[in-house]
């Protein structure tokens, strides 16, 4: 039931920390810029020893990395470069309170729903550096109310279990189909907001031999709206994580323009977790490969930085 999560970029071993900082300070010092070496650098290893890096370079040759960074580049590649040198719960936090402000319920449940308790808690602290509210007062304020909203503010609030029992799974189903339309709303929250990823899939099984429908067909039958669709997004999620983000890179891409942001946010902060695993479900579904998808709706610089993000660099 459960899949190892393959990522792209994994921590390197051996890093040469001073070489990196040397390239890093040559690409970007006198005329012109090498694009192509600050790549190499910053998709080479892990955003924990990018930080590493940076830190050498300022006691090296006295200068801030992010700034030198910002001066140098532009567009969406340096937003990607950006992305790359923030600390994966800041950044996630960032995009938090961007997706809340903007009631972007697919854009909360692809942060918020891929993450472990230790990760949703350190994005909720790092939620303050970007917003007066913390996370739930933010979350209350922007969302209705209603059953996403629920989930969302226990997710945020609670903690979610580790373990997998199938005599759970059929308990819990039972609970949920005990409800109007068959579905218990409390017990929806209740479980999607405390049983781990595992045991939410178990629960779906045994909720579709009871209901002859899936969880997700149920949701669409009682919720209408914003509602439905939050909700829908957060079944598909949870019930198959990696062929769920597969879809949103396609939607980031498809029809006339591209979302970079969800984009950019999409496999950055899949690189160091199950991208690998995303770009075998985008080729299942959609019968070509996520680079050539890419390559069609992005350019120069930014394409090449997306790229090289897509390649294990081990």
């Amino acid at each position: 039931m459960s899949e190892e999560n393959r990522p792209t970029i994994r921590t390197r071993v051996p890093l040469a920390v001073a070489a990196e900082v040397e390239t890093l300070r040559k690409a970007m010092k006198g005329l012109g810029t090498d694009e192509a070496a600050i790549i190499r650098v910053l998709t080479g290893c892990s955003c924990n020893q990018r930080h590493v890096i940076a830190e050498q370079y300022h006691k090296t040759h006295d200068r801030d990395l992010l700034k030198d960074l910002k001066k140098e580049l532009s567009g969406e590649f340096e937003n990607v470069v950006l992305a790359l040198m923030t600390r994966t719960s800041d950044f996630l936090a960032k995009e938090l309170e961007h997706a809340v402000e903007h009631k972007n319920g697919e854009a909360i449940v692809q942060i918020l729903f891929t993450c472990d308790t230790p990760e949703v808690r350190a994005i909720k602290t790092a939620f303050r550096n970007y917003d007066d509210d913390t996370l739930v007062e933010e979350l209350k304020d922007e969302l209705k109310g209603g059953v996403f909203l629920d989930v969302a503010v226990a997710t945020v609030t609670g903690h979610r279990s580790e373990g997998f029992c199938e005599e759970v799974s059929k308990n819990v189903a039972k609970a949920i189909f005990h409800g109007e339309h068959g579905v218990n709303k409390d017990e929806v929250v209740k479980a999607f907001s405390s049983l781990s990823f595992k045991q939410l899939k178990g629960i779906f099984v045994e909720y579709y031999k009871l209901a002859e429908r899936t969880l997700g067909e149920a949701f669409d039958l009682v919720y209408k709206g914003e509602e439905k669709t939050n909700m829908h997004a957060l079944f598909q999620c949870l019930n198959n994580r990696h062929a769920y983000l597969a879809s949103a890179l396609h939607k980031a891409m498809a029809g006339p323009g591209t979302k970079d942001r969800d984009l950019i946010r999409l496999i950055v902060s899949r690189a160091e977790v199950d991208l690998l695993n995303i770009k075998e479900e985008y080729f299942k579904m959609y019968n070509k490969t996520l680079e050539s998808d890419v390559k069609g709706d992005t350019s120069g610089d930014y394409k090449k930085v997306l790229l090289t993000l897509l390649k294990p660099n081990y």
